[in-house]
């Protein structure tokens, strides 16, 4: 009789264990899709889509995220995960969240595909089964900023700011001096890709050599996401003056007070001094006399005469004998630069600014090959920033696709994309040689 309450016990146990299991098997996965950003959103603006995908128990294997696409938009999965527990009835969830950013590029409505996502949960607790979840047809409504048509592109951040150094004071530079101008541009809420360039001018009589941008891309704790950009300028001052190197101006739209703004990083103020003349230390020398009609002086003369003639001679010949190969070293030499990856690479960026859609697509295809370079896409994924790969996808349909496809795109998006992922590229190849990388040898020698 004592033994009676523990089998009672055991078998109440037991028959709970039992509905337990019952009721996760009952139980299936859910997928939960939330527009973060509330509306209204405008054109250029970052919109983040948050999935939730629950599972009865536990994961024993993390849901695959995949890459989703928008017409007319830029896509990108956001690093990282936040994990979930929920009751829902009476049964416990775990879940997984992940966000998608999408900067839309034109007007209209977007809907999210719908996308399968795999994983393997804890059905029976301790045991594998294979689950999917499909997301829903979620959309939301693209509108163009206040003030501007609505397929235009504006720069949409929280905040946006504007900062810049030099490398040196600007009053006091002399003529042949040169002064860099570095601009830092910062943007909340949005990618480092979209933030545009710094516009630098320059008065007549100097020489501007911009350099490539350098990107990046930070997440706060909160999982926001902020875009730097860092454009620099070397300015080159032949002649003395005052100069006044013109303000960089960024405009962009704020989609909480719904305001046009503008950073602006000042004008500078440049005073450039002639070069000093060289005075040398030493007195200069005294007049020397006046030759004495002595005979053996002229005869002197007369024997230094003749040997500068035989020795211009000497010169003359040498250079006439030599010439022919310091002019093949010369032609030789430009062929190779005019044929170097970064001369290709420069005519593909000249294209970009063209705007042309065909010679932006024969000069990158030309470049590619000449980098050597058999899969763009590929390369792309490897060396670039995520979803960069996507603006090559989204410059193809553009030009070749139908005319839907065409409408809005811009080659700013390409053009940066392909110059960061260059950068890592030429960063890597200088690591794996351990020194600068050489340009590459003519196509045809």
């Amino acid at each position: 009789m004592t033994k009676w309450p523990d089998c009672v016990s055991a078998f109440i146990a037991g028959l709970l264990w039992l509905l337990s299991c019952a009721s996760a098997l009952a139980a299936e996965p859910l997928v939960r899709v939330q527009v973060m950003t509330p509306p209204p959103i405008v054109v250029g603006q970052q919109v983040e889509i948050a999935v939730d995908v629950l599972a009865p128990n536990y994961f024993m294997s993390p849901p695959k995220f995949p890459q989703i696409d928008f017409p007319n938009a830029i896509v990108t999965l956001q690093d990282g995960a936040q994990n979930l527990v929920e009751t829902i009835g009476d049964t416990t969830y775990a879940g997984i969240r992940r966000s998608y950013l999408v900067t839309p590029q034109v007007a209209g409505e977007f809907a999210l595909p719908e996308t399968r996502i795999t994983f393997t949960y804890a059905a029976v607790p301790g045991q594998g089964t294979n689950g999917s979840v499909t997301l829903p047809r979620t959309k939301f409504t693209v509108t163009g900023p206040p003030g501007t048509s609505s397929g235009s592109i504006a720069a949409v951040a929280t905040k946006l700011t504007v900062s810049q150094t030099l490398d040196r004071d600007p009053k006091g530079l002399k003529a042949g001096d040169t002064l860099v101008r570095t601009i830092t541009i910062t943007a909340a809420g949005m990618q480092a890709m979209m933030i545009p360039e710094a516009d630098f001018a320059a008065p007549e009589g100097i020489r501007i050599y911009p350099q490539d941008p350098v990107l990046s891309n930070a997440t706060s704790g909160l999982g926001d996401v902020e875009g730097k950009r860092i454009d620099r300028a070397t300015y080159a001052f032949e002649k003395a003056g005052d100069y006044a190197l013109p303000s960089v101006e960024i405009s962009w739209y704020d989609p909480a007070t719904r305001k046009r703004e503008t950073a602006t990083a000042p004008a500078i103020d440049v005073t450039v001094s002639e070069q000093t003349a060289f005075q040398s230390p030493i007195a200069p020398p005294q007049p020397a006399p006046p030759v004495s009609a002595d005979p053996s002086r002229w005869k002197l003369a007369l024997l230094r005469t003749i040997g500068a003639l035989l020795a211009l001679a000497l010169l003359a010949w040498a250079c006439r004998a030599v010439w022919p190969r310091v002019r093949a070293w010369w032609t030789r030499w430009q062929d190779e630069r005019e044929h170097s990856e970064s001369a290709y690479f420069g005519k593909f960026e000249a294209a970009c600014r063209s705007g042309n859609r065909l010679v932006i697509y024969a000069a990158l295809d030309a470049w590619s090959r000449r980098a050597d370079i058999s899969r763009l896409d590929v390369w792309l994924r490897e060396f670039g920033v995520e979803g960069a790969d996507r603006e090559l996808e989204r410059f193809e349909r553009a030009t070749f696709g139908p005319l839907d496809d065409q409408a809005g795109w811009q080659p700013r998006g390409l053009l940066n994309a392909t110059s960061e992922a260059r950068r890592n590229w030429l960063r890597k190849r200088r690591g794996a040689t351990g020194k600068q990388v050489a340009a590459l040898p003519a196509l045809n020698p």
